[in-house]
């Protein structure tokens, strides 16, 4: 079992009011103890992390995501038109969407996803044109 203690965060949010300025202990990939100002966690840890200079937070979730409409989403024809505009002019660009179109995509998504906290979505796609019926491999 490997512990590591995320010590004395700037910040952290536990969702319950429990004091966990003095960070946390992580085993295994769960978060098995709180520590207020000053505690020391109740075991020895394999490793520590300064935390000093980070906010801790849970993982963000996004539940509503189309990855595939990163590819289009600043493209000039759409930019700034109304939801139906909008569609009617993209549906017969994303009818042409590929496997390696939607693989980069989904990439790009995940990625920008992470980069601003977001640890768990979910792609609502829909789009399942002529050689993309294994849309959801792809995205897996």
């Amino acid at each position: 079992m490997s512990r590591t203690w995320i010590r004395n965060p700037r910040a952290i949010f536990t969702a319950n009011g429990l004091d966990a300025a003095g960070g946390l202990v992580v085993e295994d990939g769960r978060i098995v103890e709180l520590l207020g100002a000053g505690q020391q966690p109740a075991q020895p840890c394999a490793s520590q992390f300064d935390a000093s200079r980070h906010v801790v937070l849970p993982g963000l979730i996004n539940t509503h995501h189309h990855f595939y409409q990163t590819l289009t989403r600043a493209w000039a024809p759409v930019v700034n038109q109304p939801l139906f505009p909008w569609l009617k002019t993209l549906y017969p660009v994303w009818a042409r969407l590929t496997p390696e179109k939607l693989e980069l995509a989904t990439k790009v998504a995940l990625a920008e996803l992470l980069l601003s906290g977001c640890t768990t979505a979910a792609d609502h796609h829909y789009l399942f044109p002529g050689g993309l019926e294994q849309a959801i491999d792809v995205q897996a």
